[in-house]
Protein backbone atom coordinates (compact mmCIF):
# COMPACT_ATOMS: atom_id res chain seq x y z
CA UNK A 1 0.00 0.00 0.00
CA UNK A 2 1.43 3.36 -0.93
CA UNK A 3 1.57 6.49 1.27
CA UNK A 4 -1.16 7.89 -1.34
CA UNK A 5 -3.53 5.53 -0.77
CA UNK A 6 -3.50 5.49 2.76
CA UNK A 7 -4.64 9.27 2.45
CA UNK A 8 -6.61 8.60 -0.18
CA UNK A 9 -8.47 5.31 0.11
CA UNK A 10 -10.66 5.93 -2.30
CA UNK A 11 -8.47 5.59 -4.85
CA UNK A 12 -6.47 2.45 -3.96
CA UNK A 13 -9.91 0.50 -4.46
CA UNK A 14 -9.71 -2.69 -6.51
CA UNK A 15 -11.66 -2.86 -9.80
CA UNK A 16 -14.41 -5.41 -9.81
CA UNK A 17 -13.80 -7.87 -12.40
CA UNK A 18 -16.58 -9.35 -14.63
CA UNK A 19 -17.85 -12.66 -14.10
CA UNK A 20 -16.18 -14.47 -16.95
CA UNK A 21 -12.81 -13.48 -16.25
CA UNK A 22 -12.80 -13.60 -12.57
CA UNK A 23 -10.63 -16.59 -11.94
CA UNK A 24 -13.38 -17.47 -9.41
CA UNK A 25 -14.90 -21.07 -10.11
CA UNK A 26 -18.55 -21.19 -10.96
CA UNK A 27 -19.64 -21.98 -7.28
CA UNK A 28 -17.91 -18.82 -6.12
CA UNK A 29 -19.20 -16.85 -8.71
CA UNK A 30 -22.61 -18.16 -7.99
CA UNK A 31 -22.68 -16.97 -4.33
CA UNK A 32 -20.83 -13.55 -4.97
CA UNK A 33 -22.61 -10.50 -4.01
CA UNK A 34 -20.34 -8.69 -6.36
CA UNK A 35 -20.85 -5.04 -7.11
CA UNK A 36 -24.52 -5.51 -4.94
CA UNK A 37 -25.56 -4.35 -1.78
CA UNK A 38 -28.26 -4.85 -0.09
CA UNK A 39 -30.41 -3.83 2.46
CA UNK A 40 -34.17 -3.70 3.42
CA UNK A 41 -35.70 -1.14 0.84
CA UNK A 42 -33.45 -1.84 -1.57
CA UNK A 43 -30.24 -2.17 -3.00
CA UNK A 44 -26.83 -0.46 -4.68
CA UNK A 45 -24.69 -1.10 -7.71
CA UNK A 46 -20.94 -0.08 -7.13
CA UNK A 47 -18.85 -0.86 -10.09
CA UNK A 48 -16.30 1.16 -11.54
CA UNK A 49 -17.35 4.66 -11.84
CA UNK A 50 -20.95 3.86 -11.19
CA UNK A 51 -22.42 3.69 -8.09
CA UNK A 52 -26.78 3.38 -7.96
CA UNK A 53 -29.21 2.82 -4.78
CA UNK A 54 -32.42 2.13 -5.71
CA UNK A 55 -35.22 1.46 -3.52
CA UNK A 56 -37.77 -1.91 -4.51
CA UNK A 57 -40.76 -0.11 -4.53
CA UNK A 58 -39.84 2.27 -7.24
CA UNK A 59 -38.94 0.02 -9.93
CA UNK A 60 -41.79 -0.10 -12.68
CA UNK A 61 -40.37 -2.48 -15.41
CA UNK A 62 -38.05 -4.91 -15.38
CA UNK A 63 -36.70 -6.08 -18.75
CA UNK A 64 -34.18 -8.59 -20.27
CA UNK A 65 -32.90 -9.57 -23.42
CA UNK A 66 -29.52 -11.08 -25.58
CA UNK A 67 -26.61 -9.41 -27.30
CA UNK A 68 -24.89 -11.07 -29.48
CA UNK A 69 -21.27 -11.06 -29.73
CA UNK A 70 -20.67 -13.57 -32.45
CA UNK A 71 -20.21 -16.41 -30.83
CA UNK A 72 -21.87 -16.15 -27.33
CA UNK A 73 -24.82 -14.40 -26.22
CA UNK A 74 -24.52 -12.25 -23.23
CA UNK A 75 -27.76 -11.35 -21.05
CA UNK A 76 -28.48 -8.09 -20.57
CA UNK A 77 -31.27 -6.53 -17.78
CA UNK A 78 -32.56 -3.17 -18.15
CA UNK A 79 -34.00 -1.92 -15.18
CA UNK A 80 -36.42 1.10 -15.14
CA UNK A 81 -37.80 3.66 -12.43
CA UNK A 82 -39.61 5.99 -12.84
CA UNK A 83 -38.40 7.70 -16.43
CA UNK A 84 -35.00 6.25 -15.96
CA UNK A 85 -33.25 3.32 -16.84
CA UNK A 86 -29.70 1.42 -16.53
CA UNK A 87 -28.70 -1.40 -17.64
CA UNK A 88 -26.71 -4.19 -16.60
CA UNK A 89 -25.81 -8.13 -17.86
CA UNK A 90 -24.65 -11.05 -17.05
CA UNK A 91 -21.01 -10.51 -16.75
CA UNK A 92 -21.64 -7.86 -13.67
CA UNK A 93 -20.28 -9.66 -10.56
CA UNK A 94 -22.81 -10.49 -8.54
CA UNK A 95 -25.52 -10.97 -11.14
CA UNK A 96 -26.63 -14.40 -10.32
CA UNK A 97 -27.76 -13.61 -6.44
CA UNK A 98 -29.29 -10.58 -8.27
CA UNK A 99 -31.51 -12.51 -10.40
CA UNK A 100 -31.90 -14.87 -6.88
CA UNK A 101 -33.00 -11.69 -4.95
CA UNK A 102 -35.20 -9.86 -7.60
CA UNK A 103 -37.29 -13.12 -7.75
CA UNK A 104 -38.03 -13.08 -4.30
CA UNK A 105 -38.87 -9.75 -3.96
CA UNK A 106 -40.86 -9.83 -7.00
CA UNK A 107 -43.05 -12.97 -7.16
CA UNK A 108 -44.55 -12.39 -10.14
CA UNK A 109 -40.97 -12.86 -12.25
CA UNK A 110 -41.64 -16.02 -14.10
CA UNK A 111 -38.44 -18.55 -12.31
CA UNK A 112 -38.02 -19.45 -15.36
CA UNK A 113 -37.17 -16.47 -17.56
CA UNK A 114 -33.77 -16.71 -18.11
CA UNK A 115 -34.72 -20.65 -20.18
CA UNK A 116 -37.21 -18.75 -22.30
CA UNK A 117 -34.99 -15.56 -23.43
CA UNK A 118 -31.88 -18.32 -24.16
CA UNK A 119 -33.52 -19.97 -27.50
CA UNK A 120 -33.68 -19.48 -30.02
CA UNK A 121 -29.65 -18.83 -29.99
CA UNK A 122 -28.51 -15.61 -31.36
CA UNK A 123 -31.99 -13.81 -30.91
CA UNK A 124 -32.64 -10.85 -28.70
CA UNK A 125 -35.55 -12.64 -27.34
CA UNK A 126 -36.32 -8.84 -25.76
CA UNK A 127 -38.85 -9.88 -22.91
CA UNK A 128 -40.53 -8.02 -20.06
CA UNK A 129 -40.55 -9.64 -16.81
CA UNK A 130 -41.71 -7.29 -14.19
CA UNK A 131 -44.19 -4.47 -14.85
CA UNK A 132 -45.31 -2.69 -12.14
CA UNK A 133 -48.22 -0.62 -14.69
CA UNK A 134 -49.61 -4.46 -14.94
CA UNK A 135 -50.11 -5.64 -11.27
CA UNK A 136 -53.98 -5.15 -9.94
CA UNK A 137 -52.69 -3.45 -6.64
CA UNK A 138 -49.55 -1.77 -8.40
CA UNK A 139 -46.74 -3.54 -5.81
Amino acid sequence: MTWLSKIFPNLAQKRHLTNSNSGKTSEEIYNDLGAFQYDEEGFTIIYEDFAKHLKWIDITQINVYKVDLMTVDRIDMEIVYGDKLFSISEELPGWYRFILKIKEVFQTIPQDWELTIMFPAFATNYRTIYDKSKLSDGN
